[in-house]
């Protein structure tokens, strides 16, 4: 299993809704292009989870449609073992045993789904189940038929693994939190999450976690791909103040919404 796989749809949704931490976007797809694009700010994330959507049901059309969460309702591990069984049984009993170590909730609140990266290491996924349940319901009572329900980051780092030039690791940020995401050898091998705070600040948690990679995982992260959730002028300003601290910004070279699968 890839990591191309984590809530790969049988077929791309005509629509698309991003949920921010207090905002929503509701885009609508042609080809493979954004045709058009409608922000609803003011929705936060807690809401929407809760299964209030209904300002956002206002601008979506009777098309197959899918949902995507930023990084806030997922939780990421990287589990390392002295060798992987080579049966996918062997494999799941083995994964959930050291989850169950670290994990100090119950496993059966959650859809777990994991991607072994080599002969040693896997990377999970955790998101509580009654999120999906919840939108499913939502969209069936509204009669719209919801095809994907997906995460940004996976999305984004999907991209990532299979662009031509890949950049060491990405940020997106969005207004009360910021995820990091590193690779190495079009690997992921690194995550971290955090409270967004000014934007000097949050420059601030990425160089320390560029110090901290580099010195644990055998590489230099410089060049990174820049999902800002906020907008333009947070844009602008993140990149100013990563270029003074000599890092390099690659484009993602897809309308600037990696994080919307199929969008070319």
């Amino acid at each position: 299993m890839g990591i191309s796989d984590f809530f790969l749809p049988e077929r791309l949704p005509r629509q698309v809704i991003y949920i921010g931490d207090r905002h929503a976007e509701v885009f609508v797809l042609q080809n493979n292009k954004i045709s058009s694009r409608r922000r609803v700010d003011g929705t936060a994330l807690a809401e929407i989870a809760a299964g209030r959507l209904t300002e956002i049901a206002e601008h979506l059309q009777a098309e197959n449609t899918g949902i995507i969460f930023n990084a806030a309702p997922f939780i990421y591990n990287f589990f390392e073992f002295d060798k992987l069984p080579w049966q996918k049984k062997a494999l799941r009993e083995l994964v959930a045993w050291r989850l169950q170590k670290v994990f100090p909730e119950s496993i059966e609140a959650y859809d777990h789904r994991f991607f072994q990266l080599d002969k040693k290491r896997v990377f999970s996924v955790l998101v509580k189940k009654s999120l999906p349940e919840k939108m499913g319901q939502f969209f069936e009572n509204k009669k719209i038929s919801l095809i994907y329900v997906g995460s940004s980051t996976m999305e984004i780092l999907s991209r990532l693994l299979r662009a031509k030039v890949p950049p060491d690791f990405f940020i997106e940020s969005d207004v009360a939190g910021c995820t990091l995401v590193f690779q190495k050898k079009r690997l992921p091998i690194y995550i971290r999450k955090f409270k967004s705070g000014s934007i000097a600040d949050t420059v601030e948690e990425i160089s320390k976690t560029v110090l901290f990679v580099s010195n644990n995982y055998g590489i230099e992260p410089s060049r990174y791909w820049l999902i800002e959730h906020r907008d333009e002028v947070a844009d602008a300003a993140m990149q100013e103040k990563l270029a003074a601290e000599n890092f390099s910004r690659l484009s993602t070279n897809l309308q600037g919404v990696p994080f919307i699968p199929g969008c070319q």
